[in-house]
């Protein structure tokens, strides 16, 4: 059994995002025969590794980037490797049934993160929220998960130097306010506008939020 759903796409930035499951047999065989991370031995992974890879190598798939090849840097940061010049950022989050995952390109630095509904955003607040922005976000899991993932894409696109609660601030005005009309972020002064996205597989499960950005708004 191998399937990947894409559930949100976007043009510009160029993205896509989807939830993926695979037996660990098949995806056992890609990481023997992938040529998509040649610098990493994705073989030598544990099988929920292995299965963010490939779901990062469907969504390539899917935006039409069939030979592109990825490489690391030693900040973690993904670059490809024939084409230094694009921008690229991807996020992934297990589960139980299998793995949520984005990619985002660009000619500009861009962020792309993936976030879930959960309890424990509410111990991690104060380490990735100011004062401010924790009275303004409150204790909904939803708004967490959403503040949280527009974070980590200010800091996967101008990272890695930057303090999240000092650095990176977020212009919140309501879960319903990000998305309809996208978050303003602003990185050491600097504003962008960033788009969130809910993305659930069915009603039953817990929704992840994605973040995407900068974009133009």
């Amino acid at each position: 059994m191998a399937d990947f759903t894409v559930i949100f796409k976007s043009l510009a930035p160029l993205a896509s995002a989807g939830f993926g499951a695979c037996d660990a047999s098949t995806v056992a065989e890609w990481a023997a025969a992938q040529d998509r991370f040649p610098n990493r031995d994705v073989t030598d992974l544990t099988a929920t590794r292995q299965l963010e890879h490939w779901c990062i190598d469907q969504i390539l798939h899917a935006l039409g980037y069939s030979d592109l090849r990825i490489t690391h840097t030693a900040n973690g940061k993904p670059e490809a490797i024939e084409n230094p010049a694009i921008h690229l950022s991807i996020a992934h989050h297990s589960t139980v049934d299998g793995c949520w995952a984005a990619v985002a390109l660009g000619k500009v630095a861009i962020g792309v993160d993936v976030e879930a509904e959960r309890e424990q955003l509410l111990r991690i607040a104060p380490r990735f929220l100011s004062l401010a922005e924790q009275e303004v976000v409150g204790e909904s899991l939803a708004a967490l998960a959403g503040a949280w993932a527009v974070k980590e894409c200010m800091f996967k696109a101008y990272g890695p130097a930057l303090d999240f609660r000092s650095d990176l601030q977020v212009k919140w005005r309501g879960l319903e306010h990000a998305e309809e009309v996208g978050v303003i972020g602003s990185v050491r002064g600097s504003e962008g506008h960033y788009q969130i996205v809910q993305m659930q597989t069915s009603p039953s499960e817990a929704p992840m939020w994605l973040a995407l950005g900068p974009t133009s708004n």
